[in-house]
Formats: C-alpha cells, structure tokens, sequence
C-alpha cells in the first residue's frame, strides 16, 4: 500500500514539475513578445517624429517662399502704372488694352452660349407642346365612339370590361361579335353576361 502511495506521489510531482517548466516557458514568450513590441512603438515614435521634422521644416520652406511672393506682388502693385496698362488716347480715339479686350470677348462669348441654350431649351418646349396638341388631336380622331356619345350627350365609353360588354349587348350585338371587339374569349364574355344577369336578379 505504501508503495502505491509513493507510486501516485511521484506521479504527482512529476505532473507539477511539468507544468511549473510550461508556464515558465509561456512567461518567457509573453515576456519576448512584450519586449517586441516596445521596440516596435519605439521605432514607430522615431519614424513618426523624423517625418514630423521634415514636414514642420517643409512648411517653413513654403511659408518663407510664399511671403517672399507676397512682398514681391505688394511691392509690383506699388509701382506706378506704365502706359501700356492704362487706355491711350490717339488722335481721338480711345484704345481698350488687351487684356481688356480678352474679357470683352470672354464676355460675349459666354452671352452667346447663354443665349444659343435659352433658345434651344425653348425649341425643345415648343417641340413637346406640339407633341402634346397632336397626340390629343389623334387620341380624339381615333376614338369615334366617344366622339359619337360626346355628341349625342350619352354616358362616356365604359371603363371596365363588365360594362363594356353590357354596352355592347344593349347595342344589339351576339356572343360572338363582343367577343371579336373585345379581343376576348367566347365564353368568358358568355360567363361575364351569366354573371352580370345573376347579379340584377
């Protein structure tokens, strides 16, 4: 018995020595991959700032150009106005400078393109207008029935396909003749009169 219980001690320790060596190695590679990464946020902050520097310096090398430009356009608007900007009088008339004969032309060139889309925006409202006028002029053509009920002061062409072939039986018409109007089947329009007749009853 007692050997037993040596046996499952030994065992035991065995099992815990193995698992103090395992967490130990773990530790290890926390302790590694920790250290990693401080040198990785480390570079990151030396390349960061290394770029900062050279932007800050860039900026101070575009704002140094930029006021010198600056100074030069302020000092260029000082000085006096040659001849050559200003009109000129020869013998009576009056000379427009050039670059103000570029803007005159700018001008009238952006005027005539306003006006040539104001025009065919306008064409193309008279183009539908037209269209309109003739499509109900032919809608009204092509609808002799509704013209002849318009005229005799009669109810308008039913709407629906029930009344359409009531209508069409109080005219006179058979089966087969609503049918052929229609465009529907012959018993489907027998069913429709069947139906409706039902209905009155």
């Amino acid at each position: 018995m007692t050997a037993f219980l040596l046996a499952i001690s030994l065992l035991l320790n065995i099992v815990a020595l193995l698992a103090i060596i395992i967490l130990f190695l773990r530790q290890n590679k926390l302790m590694e991959a920790e250290k990693k990464q401080d040198k990785v946020l480390v570079e990151m902050e030396e390349v960061i700032s290394s770029f900062l520097i050279q932007m800050k310096e860039e900026n101070d090398d575009f704002i140094s150009k930029f006021s010198q430009l600056h100074a030069k356009k302020q000092s260029s608007k000082k000085e006096k106005i040659t001849p050559s900007n200003t009109e000129s009088v020869i013998d009576g008339e009056i000379t427009v400078p050039k670059a103000d004969e570029k803007s005159m032309r700018l001008a009238r060139a952006s005027v005539y393109q306003a006006s040539k889309a104001y025009k065919k925006n306008l064409r193309t409202l008279e183009k539908e207008t037209n269209e309109a006028e003739n499509l109900k002029s032919l809608m009204e053509a092509d609808s002799p029935m509704l013209s002849a009920y318009n005229q005799r002061g009669k109810e308008p062409l039913p709407s629906s396909m029930d009344d359409q072939v009531l209508s069409l039986k109080k005219q006179g018409m058979n089966v087969e003749e609503i049918a052929k109007k229609l465009g529907k089947g012959k018993t489907e329009i027998e069913l429709m009169l069947k139906f409706r007749q039902n209905q009155q009853e």
